[in-house]
């Protein structure tokens, strides 16, 4: 990463600003037309450039290093109907257009194209990316799940797999859209502060734990099957996950509430809704040190199941700590 991502935000509008960061663009774009590795934020910049430029002649098209980036746009634009059969707007200068209809069947194509790519990337096993290792695991759980559904085990009837190619091209692109995501998100921030703590004890905020809540209990609208999670709404975003959890978490720990409690699970109540954090201890390889045990972060959802719920009210106490955090403590 040459440019951190704090480098490619334009700080005001003023001419040596304008200057500096288009700079970094021209930089970016050598960069970009000799295939040198760029980061997803640097992609993001050199890629939002050539969009907004006035300059016709260039298109992200030509830039290899623009790929992830019109995924993300397009996926935008047709994950809630990978058919084509639905109506579709796109961001064309300065307005909102109804997409063509040629210009829909190449941009559907497009991605129809990027699901079978990574149907052969997520099928491999051992990846040298950490992250791409977790995305391709949950990709291959959730096909194996779509496999095993009744109405798919035994043969395909009445448009049966037409649902079914969809289905799986919904995953398989939500997954690819994850993995874009996810490489955004670590690439914001130092490894220490995916690292949160409680009782003086660490808590790793790591890629299975991003992915996994990422995937399960963020993905309802692109989901176009019941899966029997509940799944965050506006309180807690993506991106900044793991710093609103380390600000609650550092709050509980101020307050001693949890001192010596079992941190395996931990439930609070933030902004008026119920909330469980899983935690559980693992097993890594340290260079230079050998095996090593750490508490992960396994997943993090609201709780809407009225059991769960029940058994918070009448197991728990629930001590408020400010206006929007209470935690639960056992009886």
């Amino acid at each position: 990463m040459k440019y951190k991502p704090a480098e490619l935000t334009l700080r005001d509008d003023s001419e040596k600003e304008q200057q500096r960061t288009r700079t970094i663009f021209e930089d970016l774009r050598l960069l970009a037309k000799d295939n040198k590795q760029l980061s997803e934020h640097e992609k993001n910049f050199l890629c939002t450039g050539i969009k907004l430029s006035a300059v016709d002649d260039d298109s992200i098209d030509n830039y290899l290093a623009c790929d992830n980036f019109k995924f993300k746009f397009l996926y935008l634009i047709y994950f809630h109907d990978l058919t084509g059969g639905g109506r579709y707007s796109m961001p064309s200068k300065l307005e909102m257009i109804e997409v063509p209809l040629i210009l829909r069947q190449q941009q559907l194509q497009y991605l129809n194209d990027k699901s079978t790519e990574w149907l052969a990337i997520i099928n491999t096993l051992n990846h040298t990316e950490e992250l791409l290792n977790q995305v391709s695991f949950e990709a291959r759980n959730e096909l194996k799940w779509l496999d095993s559904q009744e109405e798919f085990k035994n043969g395909f009837m009445f448009g049966g797999r037409n649902r079914y190619n969809a289905k799986r091209k919904a995953i398989l692109l939500q997954s690819k859209y994850i993995h874009c995501i996810a490489k955004e998100i670590f690439e914001t921030a130092p490894v220490e502060e995916f690292i949160l703590a409680i009782n003086g004890e660490n808590l790793e905020f790591n890629e299975f734990s991003l992915v996994h809540i990422l995937n399960r209990h963020y993905a309802e609208m692109v989901k176009q099957y019941s899966v029997g999670k509940s799944f965050h709404t506006e309180d807690f975003y993506p991106r900044m996950l793991h710093t609103q959890l380390a600000d609650i978490f550092k709050e509980v720990d101020n307050s001693g509430v949890l001192k010596n409690a079992d941190l395996k699970r931990i439930a609070f109540k933030f902004s008026g809704s119920d909330y469980i954090v899983y935690t559980e201890l693992k097993t890594k390889q340290v260079k230079g040190v050998g095996n090593v045990q750490f508490r992960r972060i396994q997943t993090f959802y609201p709780v809407n199941e009225k059991a769960v719920v029940d058994e918070l009210r009448s197991d728990y106490v629930l001590i408020q700590l400010n206006n929007d955090l209470a935690v639960y403590t056992k009886k």
